[in-house]
């Protein structure tokens, strides 16, 4: 952690542990536990081999055409999980447009409606980020912003 994040840490009380890390390749994967479109509490599996993270709605859309080509339970196959920040949006668009339209889809879309709750995702603007694990530990880490890309890498 960089010397002046840890000083204003200190100067304001906090403790430095709050602050989540972004993964990198060969950190363990943490807990992760969250809602979905169907506001069911969904864990991430011990033994899940991909994580499919969008924040920006270009990435979500590469992303949910890709799964569109294949069968439902394609993620589930797959040992993946789809997860989305929806922190930035509106809750009334969340309400009105997001969640009912991801409410239509066939797969699992874990939900994170406050920045924190994956803010140890490692994200690039308008791509998809593809975290690949073995084991429980982050194997490698791809950001991919088309769908020939993802799957010539999922």
């Amino acid at each position: 952690m960089n010397k002046l994040l840890l000083l204003i840490l200190l100067c304001f009380g906090l403790n430095a542990s709050v602050v989540a890390a972004e993964l990198r390749v060969g950190d363990d994967l943490p807990a992760i536990t969250l809602k979905n479109q169907h506001d069911n509490l969904i864990t991430v599996a011990a033994d899940v081999q991909t994580l499919l993270f969008v924040v920006e709605k270009p990435a979500g859309e590469v992303l949910s055409g890709y799964l569109k080509k294949h069968p439902d339970d394609f993620l589930i196959s797959k040992k993946a999980y789809f997860m989305a920040d929806i922190s930035g949006m509106p809750s009334m668009v969340i309400q009105m447009f997001a969640l009912p339209t991801m409410r239509k889809r066939p797969w699992s879309a874990l939900l994170g409606y406050s920045a924190s709750e994956l803010a140890f995702m490692p994200h690039q603007k308008d791509h998809v980020t593809v975290v690949k694990l073995k084991a429980g530990k982050v194997d490698e880490i791809l950001f991919i912003n088309n769908e020939a890309a993802l799957a010539a890498n999922f």
